[in-house]
């Protein structure tokens, strides 16, 4: 009597097994079928309009064969800090591709302040030497600059002439150049910073999905489709 439990007994743990085994081959069966049919609805690129960049409703037209990109940034934006040291290598990559400009979001007097100084540091040649540096007196040494003559300090002493810098930051260029970075962030509907401007055509900016560092495989991919129109 004991066997025969006992057989029953084993003869019930393999038809367990068994179904279990079938249950496993089932489950992985429509997982897969799941997988395929999630690969097939979303594209090999992986970017969506909508999703990972915007498409402008009234784009610009870009004249020449180089593809324009504009970074709309402010020196206060700690994200901007962090993101323009991997953005200058990428621009560097991407050779005579890309026409690369740099655009001051100015949408408060201390913006206005630091945009001007931009143009400024611009203007008398300095931006190439002292861009990233007064990023990191802001971001790393907690500087604070409140007026035209506290930006002339940044300077090492000696450098810069104060009346040469003042007048080049009253100067109608740097006005100028000022109202056409407004005009074009308006145009543009640019809200927030960092955002990249692909071609006039493609808003491209951080979000839940997007981080800084992958807004630059975004941007690469919106050339390369740039490119093949």
């Amino acid at each position: 009597m004991a066997r025969k439990r006992a057989r029953k007994g084993t003869r019930f743990l393999v038809q367990q097994k068994i179904a279990v085994g079938v249950f496993a081959l089932v489950a992985v069966a429509i997982l897969v079928f799941l997988s395929t049919m999630l690969i097939d609805d979303v594209p090999i690129d992986g970017f969506v309009a909508g999703e990972h960049y915007q498409v402008i409703d009234s784009p610009r037209r870009i004249r020449g064969d180089k593809i324009e990109i504009i970074e709309f940034f402010s020196y206060v934006c700690v994200h901007c800090y962090n993101f323009d040291p991997d953005l200058a290598d990428w621009v560097e990559q991407q050779g005579d591709k890309i026409r690369f400009l740099r655009m001051p979001l100015a949408v408060s007097g201390n913006a206005q302040l630091l945009g001007r100084h931009y143009y400024t540091m611009a203007n008398l040649d300095l931006l190439d030497d002292y861009h990233m540096l007064f990023f990191r007196a802001i971001h790393e040494n907690q500087k604070s600059f409140k007026s035209p003559e506290q930006l002339v300090d940044f300077f090492p002493a000696g450098l810069v002439n104060t009346q040469d810098y003042s007048r080049t930051y009253r100067s109608p260029e740097i006005t100028g150049e000022m109202d056409i970075a407004n005009r074009m962030a308006r145009r543009l509907q640019i809200s927030a910073v960092p955002t990249v401007v692909v071609q006039g055509k493609y808003r491209v900016r951080t979000s839940s999905t997007i981080g800084l560092k992958r807004m630059l495989e975004v941007m690469s991919y919106l050339i390369e489709l740039e490119s093949k129109e």
